[in-house]
């Protein structure tokens, strides 16, 4: 709340602001708690977190494009946290935007928030289908967790 002032961010987006934040951060949690699950050990569950963390930071579909992603990976980039996230908050920050292109100019310039978008491949996505996505996520993850510790409630016992 303190820092959106203070960067400069579109005054009229805060809500959608924190309503992104709060589906990025409760996502990761059903995440962690699906690795928590299944995994027969604290330990386990650690060792499973790093590689869970680098496919997310690999394949979030701005390192290698979603085209150049092996087939056997391509649910990654849908399933991806890093992916919504950034996407879920450059939508609601550049939507809408002008930029002031007078000046001196180093290299191409985009003038308004729609050619920015464009220019990340985010032409034509909404803010809807990042909450729908998320929201997924966020299901998805509660119901696996729960079938993880169905599945191991003996040794918890």
């Amino acid at each position: 709340c303190i820092i959106y002032p203070l960067t400069g961010l579109q005054k009229n987006r805060f809500k959608n602001f924190l309503v992104i934040n709060t589906l990025h951060t409760i996502a990761g949690e059903a995440v962690g708690l699906l690795l928590g699950s299944i995994s027969p050990s604290t330990e386990v569950a650690l060792a499973f977190f790093p590689p869970v963390l680098i496919l997310n930071i690999i394949f979030d579909g701005k390192n290698i494009s979603e085209e150049n992603t092996p087939r056997g990976l391509r649910w990654v980039n849908k399933v991806g946290l890093i992916r919504w996230g950034f996407e879920g908050m450059a939508i609601n920050e550049f939507e809408g935007l002008e930029f002031d292109t007078t000046g001196p100019r180093r290299g191409p310039v985009a003038k308004t928030g729609t050619e920015a978008l464009a220019r990340f491949g985010l032409d034509g996505k909404t803010l809807d289908q990042v909450f729908k996505a998320q929201s997924l996520i966020i299901g998805i993850g509660w119901v696996l967790s729960y079938f993880g510790l169905s599945l191991t409630r003996e040794k918890f016992m």
